[in-house]
């Protein structure tokens, strides 16, 4: 078979009029079966990926999701030149689940992953894992003390850096501020650029703004006037002897003589400007030693915060609410337009997403869909998450066809809540029915036993098979 270049030059000089113009014509479809050849060849795959994530953060907050108070200069600058998700949902309201679906592809009940303290099995490979089984060098930097190494998500990487040299404000708890966390990436960003291996995965994840909020000097000041203009931001709340943050302020964000809603607010918009100037230190290192057109990258939140709405306060891990569940997502990879993209999203999607964009084959099974692939073979978006510590009643969720739909365990029995996703609002009866009858068979998927002998009762496991959400005995 001739080649593209070979077939267009037969052409010329089958019509060519004159010599002159002949061999103005050649060049000219030379250069253009040259381009042509190009675009028929598959463009070799990314050989890095960055995934930076952050604690706690609201894609509210973000610039490139509209905030107007210049948090995120250096996020919004990234989202620029990246895809944008604007209806992207973790897998759970808090920590270990929803990093733990991220980096494997598979929902927190499939992995056993109900509550923080737990493990995630080494059965379940990690994307690292799955990486460095086709020759990729691996590291991390972690700073939330509930992704220590004992947390089963450093499988996979050669170098998972979890150190945590500062202890919490108000709490005994470990951690490692942003701009410590920034100067570790850098290290393990060395770490990689030293390494023979041609192809290299960093991971960094960010604690800030997990509260406490307390963020550098003058930058709670910064945004104070602003959240005091809010409609509630004056309000006066109590301080509570508990960290759930229902009615009141948790009392591990409690500080002494401080009851304005608009005082925490505006810490917790400090730290998120402050771990935008970290993220933009490790983004501009990254590019000064990484090629862009060989690099995928990849932000993300693991869930958000509550600040007051239904009276929810500095708190997550209870609630399935948009601003506990919708995250912030950006990823750019080279050959990508930029762009915003609305149909829903999770990040359990990522996994396969970025295997198949990196050119990584992996025959283990994953829950997630592939987002880059064309329109019509990726399928309709739905995102399934859910809260199941056994602190707290548990719930379940769906967001499907441009709406949300939550089920709720309560002590009187289940009750279902079905909002629109453009406004969060109750949304009317009719599509009811469907958002039932998609959940079930989302949940008749999941591993049977893992949640019900581990959270549910027999009551609840009993209500929820009424409905259609459970199966087998």
């Amino acid at each position: 078979m001739l080649s593209a270049t070979t077939r267009m030059r037969s052409d010329v000089t089958a019509w060519a009029p004159s010599r002159t113009l002949g061999v103005r014509r050649v060049a000219l479809l030379a250069l253009v079966a040259l381009a042509t050849g190009a675009g028929c060849a598959r463009a070799p795959a990314p050989r890095h990926l960055l995934i930076v994530t952050v604690d706690t953060l609201r894609a509210d907050r973000l610039g490139a999701y509209g905030n107007r108070l210049g948090l995120t200069p250096n996020l919004d600058r990234l989202a620029a030149g990246a895809l944008r998700f604007s209806t992207a949902y973790a897998a759970a309201p808090f920590t270990l689940a929803s990093v733990a679906a991220l980096m494997t592809g598979r929902y927190p009940e499939e992995l056993g992953v109900l509550s923080n303290p737990v493990a995630v099995p080494e059965t379940f490979p990690t994307l690292a894992t799955r990486l460095r089984r086709h020759g990729w060098r691996t590291a991390a930097v972690v700073s939330n003390f509930i992704l220590r190494e004992t947390c089963g998500l450093g499988e996979g990487f050669d170098r998972y850096d979890a150190s945590f040299p500062e202890v919490e404000a108000h709490r005994p708890v470990p951690e490692r501020t942003a701009a410590q966390t920034t100067e570790a990436a850098l290290r393990a960003l060395e770490f990689l650029r030293t390494s023979r291996m041609s192809s290299t995965f960093l991971w960094v994840h960010y604690q800030d703004p997990h509260g406490p909020y307390t963020p550098p000097p003058g930058l709670r000041e910064r945004f104070l006037e602003a959240e005091r203009a809010a409609p509630d931001g004056r309000t006066l709340l109590p301080a509570l002897d508990d960290e759930r943050g229902i009615g009141g302020i948790p009392h591990y964000q409690f500080e002494e003589g401080q009851h304005e809603a608009a005082w925490y607010r505006a810490g917790y918009d400090g730290e998120v400007r402050h771990v935008d100037e970290q993220i933009g230190r490790l983004l501009a290192a990254y590019a000064a030693r990484v090629p862009a057109e060989e690099a995928i990258v990849v932000f993300a939140a693991d869930h958000g915060e509550g600040l007051g709405e239904g009276d929810y306060w500095f708190a997550h891990g209870e609630r399935l609410t948009d601003a506990l569940v919708r995250v912030p997502l950006l990823l750019r990879a080279p050959r990508r337009l930029p762009g915003s993209r609305a149909d829903v999203v999770s990040l359990i999607d990522l996994v396969p997403t970025l295997l198949h964009a990196l050119g990584v084959r992996d025959a283990d099974p994953l829950a997630g869909r592939d987002l880059l692939a064309p329109e019509p073979e990726r399928g309709p978006g739905t995102a399934y998450f859910a809260t199941l510590q056994e602190s707290t009643r548990p719930r379940f969720g769906l967001a499907w066809g441009g709406r949300k739909y939550v089920v709720s365990m309560e002590e009187d029995g289940p009750r279902e809540e079905l909002f629109t996703l453009d406004d969060e609002q109750p949304s009317g009866p009719g599509p009811l029915a469907a958002m039932r009858r998609e959940l079930g068979a989302l949940r008749a998927r999941l591993p049977a036993g893992a949640v019900h002998a581990q959270v549910l009762s027999a009551r609840d496991q009993e209500r929820l098979r009424a409905l259609g959400y459970v199966s087998g005995p």
